[in-house]
């Protein structure tokens, strides 16, 4: 396997930017430039998911809110999680995965096309 479609698919599958660093140990900042707000987004997302999961337990705890699904799923789309933060905090989630995907290929192409001074492939 090419080290740039193994880099791709570790950015795909575990997170934004690992790949980065498997293909260029070296040179990490580039792949910190997508992992960073990423994982900020991520735990933003992260703590309003818990945050109303909790204070939808206490209702449901408490009885004030009715186990049914249908109430439930009326409570969360009440709970304003689906506000402009969370919008864009998704979208910097989405756009940070699909960039460094492809940046990481992209860099994988260019890392082996490239000779060095030696002669040797980078």
């Amino acid at each position: 396997m090419k080290a740039s479609t193994k880099a791709a698919l570790i950015s795909a599958l575990i997170f934004p930017g690992l790949g980065h660093l498997a293909l260029q140990p070296r040179r990490g900042a580039r792949g910190l430039l997508f992992l960073l707000p990423a994982a900020a987004a991520v735990l933003y997302l992260l703590r309003t998911v818990l945050q109303l999961a909790d204070r939808l337990l206490e209702e449901l705890n408490s009885g004030a809110l009715p186990f049914d699904p249908a109430a439930i799923a009326e409570r969360i789309h009440s709970a304003g999680v689906d506000n402009p933060a969370t919008n864009l905090a998704t979208l910097v989630c989405l756009l940070c995965w699909i960039g460094a995907v492809a940046d990481a290929l992209w860099l994988g192409r260019r890392r082996i096309d490239v000779p060095t001074t030696g002669g040797e492939t980078q």
